[in-house]
């Protein structure tokens, strides 16, 4: 049943983002060839109104990003959908890591579009990137350093937890201000405040000097036991706001 969701909000997520995701791309192709060609005045201004275009496509496509989270969980299990979502046989941890899942690839395919589109504005011949020696080097000089795949898989690893955790802060943060039954959005926004200062006191009070001392010392000896602490670190407290979520959707959830 949770592929069936994920489907479901999957679709959601392509219908709202393919159109945002392609024009940034698109845009940085078009300012590939305005930005790097020396012509007139006029065509100079067209150049730089393209560039102030793209930049407000990316930062707009960070925002619609943000406030599809926020609105997949609160319309799709605490408005007027929920009465739909919560008749569903599934458990509400499934109705809630679907959510998840969707935000996360959500939020990770806008920051690869905004890595991408910066590279196909740089003024390289992209038929070279297309040929299999170049392709070849790259997988020959990786087989000479596995370990390279290694920490690279591991870094996505930490970026996906920071993702994480911060989608299980926000989907906390809305349940607690749905508890309430007036002033609901700006009690969720205290609410977020609040999970954040507390992230920060238990963190600071965790990860003291000689802590972070031993974790350095880590570093320098294994580079992945240092990833996979930064992993759990990060992944402890998003299970601890994810729980306390499934909780208020099971016993607590008031969709009048």
């Amino acid at each position: 049943m949770l592929l069936k969701l994920l489907k479901y909000d999957f679709r959601a997520m392509w219908k709202q983002f393919s159109l945002i995701w392609g024009a940034a791309l698109a845009l940085a192709l078009v300012n590939r060839f305005t930005l790097f060609r020396d012509t007139s005045n006029s065509v100079h201004t067209n150049s730089d109104l393209l560039a102030l275009a793209f930049i407000a496509v990316i930062v707009a496509m960070f925002v619609i990003g943000i406030g599809f989270v926020i609105n997949r969980f609160s319309k799709g299990l605490l408005g007027n959908e929920g009465y739909l979502m919560h008749t569903l046989p599934v458990r509400p941890w499934q109705l809630v890591a679907s959510k998840l899942i969707c935000g996360v690839v959500t939020w990770v395919g806008c920051g690869v579009v905004a890595i991408l589109s910066p590279i196909f504005m740089l003024p390289f011949n992209l038929p070279d990137l297309l040929q299999f020696p170049f392709w070849s080097d790259i997988f020959r000089g990786l087989m000479k350093h596995p370990d390279m795949l290694v920490l690279v898989a591991e870094t996505c690893l930490v970026i996906v937890s920071f993702l994480v955790v911060n989608i299980a802060a926000i989907y906390l943060a809305i349940s607690v201000g749905h508890l309430f039954p007036r002033h609901r959005r700006l009690l969720s926004v205290a609410a977020f405040i609040g999970l954040y200062i507390l992230l920060v006191n238990v963190y600071n009070r965790v990860f003291t000097y000689e802590f972070v001392h031993f974790l350095l010392d880590i570093t320098t000896t294994t580079t992945h036991g240092s990833m996979l602490t930064a992993i759990a670190v990060m992944l402890i407290p998003a299970a601890v706001f994810l729980a306390a979520v499934c909780w208020i959707l099971e016993h607590k959830l008031n969709l009048e």
